[in-house]
């Protein structure tokens, strides 16, 4: 009982959290924008992550769930990653859109440095998930944390992006980082899904349909260009010039549908595996 009451805990922080300081971000996005930056639905995802996380916290107290056996192990870092990405929160929404081009500020180094280091310790989360048969009650009642770490792995490569923005980068190094980042983001994805090195994380389905979901909506937030004349387009077409943007815009759009493809490649061999179909 102790295990699961620390993670309703930890959980109730991190909204606490969100919710006085995260109205913030939008503003500080915008000051940080960059080409890799999804329109604003993307965001949505929050929502469901949220909710499902709800659904594991309630399960985990009940026997029939099957989560209980894995609290021991799971709740430390359950808790570490909810604190973790909580505290991100006010530490960005502390940092001086003014810095922007300048080097940034401390707090823009601190919350860059906490989200990149909340990376492994979600990927230790979803090693600990691992176990969990595919398509039983516990494993869907805990679906919601793989749902987090896949969205936290590519928060991370925006938190890159701004880094970069933050230092003043513009033109081809801008670029190549904006590059770097999206290279560098899928071999992460096919390494954790065990397309690439061995399966330790035994496949984790929702990383390719969130990596989906966010290129879909960095494709939309680009599909005007070089026509647009919002004022997104106003602020990227100094820093990266309209054929990179192009170029990007169909990189993306192109990531998300290979990701699409081996979604149902990791659904077959999955499916082959459980019921030797």
């Amino acid at each position: 009982m102790i295990w699961a009451c620390c993670n309703v805990a930890a959980f109730v922080v991190d909204m606490a959290l969100n919710a006085k300081f995260g109205k913030g971000i939008t503003n500080l996005s915008e000051a940080y924008d960059h080409v890799s930056m999804p329109a604003g639905p993307a965001f949505a995802i929050w929502g469901i992550i949220f909710a499902w996380e709800a659904v594991f916290l309630v399960a985990q107290f009940f026997e029939s769930s099957g989560i209980q056996d894995l609290l021991p192990v799971l709740t430390p870092w359950f808790c570490v990653t909810q604190l973790m990405q909580g505290l991100w929160v006010p530490l960005f929404t502390k940092t001086d859109p003014a810095r922007v081009g300048s080097g940034g500020d401390v707090w823009l180094w601190v919350s860059t440095v906490l989200l990149l280091a909340t990376v492994p310790a979600f990927l230790q989360l979803v090693s600990k998930l691992a176990g969990l048969s595919a398509g039983s009650a516990a494993y869907w009642f805990s679906f919601g944390l793989t749902i987090n770490a896949a969205w936290v792995l590519l928060a991370a490569g925006l938190t890159v992006n701004q880094a970069a923005r933050a230092v003043g980068l513009e033109g081809m190094s801008l670029s190549f980082v904006a590059l770097a980042v999206l290279s560098g983001t899928v071999c992460l994805e096919l390494w954790i899904t065990g397309f690439l090195g061995g399966d330790r994380f035994q496949s984790p389905k929702a990383f390719f349909p969130v990596a989906t979901w966010a290129l879909f909506w960095v494709f939309k937030s680009l599909s005007s260009f070089p026509e647009e004349t919002s004022d997104h387009a106003k602020r990227l077409l100094p820093l990266y010039g309209s054929t990179f943007i192009i170029f990007y815009k169909w990189c993306a759009l192109t990531l998300a549908i290979v990701f699409i493809v081996l979604e149902v490649v990791l659904c077959r061999r999955k499916t082959v595996e459980v019921y030797g179909l």
